[in-house]
């Protein structure tokens, strides 16, 4: 098994590529390793000789995606493409860090699996879709993985940006026809990790895998989840009430009843660790910190 320092990150600096460099990869920032930048990927690949690389690089601001379209493309799509062909010619394997938000619309009783049809709805689902299909054309050996609802201690979150603001009103109005699989990005990173090894090694893997834990839940569902645990350490607990997505417009289009399915994944893995314990513990950090 090849040792977790022969897998290279692009996108190191980001809350996922942070992860994974915890767990020993090599995850230079963009400075080093700038997806839309071939000569510094051509760099990159020089000094690092990988075994493998994982694109946890990404234009991540889905509102912002609206009034940024061509910086999302240039990001989610082409760089992606630039990446692909790049390991491509180089014979290394590409793993590669896609969204649940390339589909619009489902039923969460029944998760959506890896043959589906993928149909975004938005600036920032259509790019990532893009990104995918650039990585299918360029030929190398890869992988793309989905992902859902991604949370950690640093930076924003849906938890820390619910606790901020359940501290402020004593009723919550949550979308209760949103859902997904809370993720936080340790497990994720260590799947991911995974699944670079077989890359790397020859082992069979499939072109597209869905990642995420059991139990998949809905936002109104989560942030129960958040305040309970808030409520027992001392910190704010609102009174919480169910509406529809369309309560609350933005500007890009959110998916309604979209859930992965990942029994794929979870045969070929073993499932994810389960998400409420990380959940439970990002709210008791967070709340200690102020």
């Amino acid at each position: 098994m090849i040792e977790p320092g022969r897998i290279l990150v692009a996108g190191g600096a980001g809350r996922l590529g942070s992860a994974l460099a915890r767990l020993g990869c090599n995850a230079p920032g963009r400075d080093r390793l700038d997806i839309t930048d071939a000569s510094k990927i051509i760099a990159a690949i020089e000094q690092a000789a990988p075994s493998v690389i994982i694109n946890a690089a990404a234009y991540t601001n889905v509102d912002g995606a609206e009034t940024e379209p061509d910086l999302a493309t240039q990001v989610n799509a082409y760089g992606a493409g630039t990446l692909a062909r790049l390991c491509a010619v180089a014979g290394i394997p590409l793993l590669h860090v896609s969204t649940d938000m390339v589909f619009s619309e489902g039923d969460p009783e029944l998760p959506i699996s890896e043959t589906a049809r993928p149909a975004p709805n938005s600036v920032y689902g259509e790019s990532k879709l893009e990104g995918e299909m650039q990585v299918r054309a360029a030929g190398g050996r890869h992988c793309i993985t989905r992902v859902s609802w991604l949370f950690s201690d640093e930076g924003e979150s849906f938890v820390s940006k619910i606790l901020a603001i359940g501290a402020k009103r004593e009723q919550l109005d949550l979308v209760d026809d949103e859902y997904g699989r809370p993720t936080h990005v340790d497990p994720l990173a260590a799947h991911l990790v995974q699944l670079a090894q077989m890359l790397a090694e020859g082992t069979a893997v499939p072109g597209l895998l869905h990642l995420g834990p059991a139990d998949p839940v809905s936002r109104y569902g989560w942030a129960k989840e958040i305040f309970s645990e808030s409520k027992k350490v001392g910190g704010p607990s609102p009174e919480l009430k169910p509406v529809p997505g369309s309560h609350f417009p933005t500007p890009a289009a959110r998916a309604r009843g979209v859930i992965l399915d990942v029994n794929q994944a979870d045969d070929l893995l073993g499932p994810m660790p389960a998400w409420q314990a990380f959940s439970q513990a990002t709210v008791d950090r967070l709340l200690n910190q102020t």
